[in-house]
């Protein structure tokens, strides 16, 4: 195994996880999963979803059959215990107080590498109606890969991930991504049953748009 798919490729710790977490959504979180064969089974990919719960990460990597990477915020890698951990887990730091260039250099090298990224598009949870990033856009622009819209909704106690049709943004200027980005948030949006907003707000029956089902 060279050292490129030693550094990109999760160990049995992630694995173990995830087999874990994956009995835990199905027992208590109630875990339901549409679209899953809409996701490649190889190469690079951004897969781009809402975020409202801290649970969304676990139930988005258990969600998919590929390991799912993601950027996490840099305060969770400052000791060594979980520095470790959340390393194993594939996940990478990210200073979220300014422009980091180390994490999406990260991203993209495991983009790159054949993994696949996994992008909260509105940078947070509890975002309300905060624009989305250009951040899944942009990822996928300069590795050249599709981005995977997904929508993660809680109805009771019943978890449900749903996974869209790949997107290709075109272009590499910032009008193209910033379209691009207003097609991937669309997506979620239609993903999403008609009383939810991507911040897991429940909307009052005026607000809704119809013809969405749950």
């Amino acid at each position: 195994m060279s050292e490129r798919s030693k550094l990109f490729r999760p160990g049995p710790v992630y694995f173990l996880a995830r087999a874990l977490f994956w009995v835990f959504g199905k027992l208590v979180l109630w875990m339901h999963v549409r679209g899953h064969r809409r996701i490649p089974s190889h190469g690079g990919l951004v897969v781009a979803a809402n975020h409202f719960s801290t649970l969304d990460p676990p139930v988005m990597g258990t969600s998919m059959r590929r390991p799912l990477h993601f950027m996490a915020k840099k305060e969770l890698f400052e000791r060594p215990f979980t520095n470790w951990l959340w390393r194993e887990l594939a996940a990478f730091p990210v200073d979220r107080s300014r422009s980091d260039m180390g994490a999406i250099k990260e991203a993209l090298k495991r983009i790159k590498s054949g993994q696949v990224v996994g992008v909260f598009i509105q940078g947070t949870r509890n975002a309300g109606d905060a624009d989305a990033l250009h951040g899944a856009a942009f990822l996928a622009q300069r590795s050249g890969v599709p981005v995977v819209p997904a929508a993660i909704w809680r109805r009771g106690l019943r978890y449900t991930v749903a996974f869209g049709d790949p997107i290709v943004v075109e272009g590499k200027d910032r009008d193209a991504m910033a379209a691009g980005t207003d097609q991937v948030m669309n997506a979620i949006r239609a993903l999403l049953p008609a009383d939810r907003t991507p911040d897991g707000r429940v909307l009052e029956a005026t607000e809704r748009k119809p013809n969405k089902t749950d």
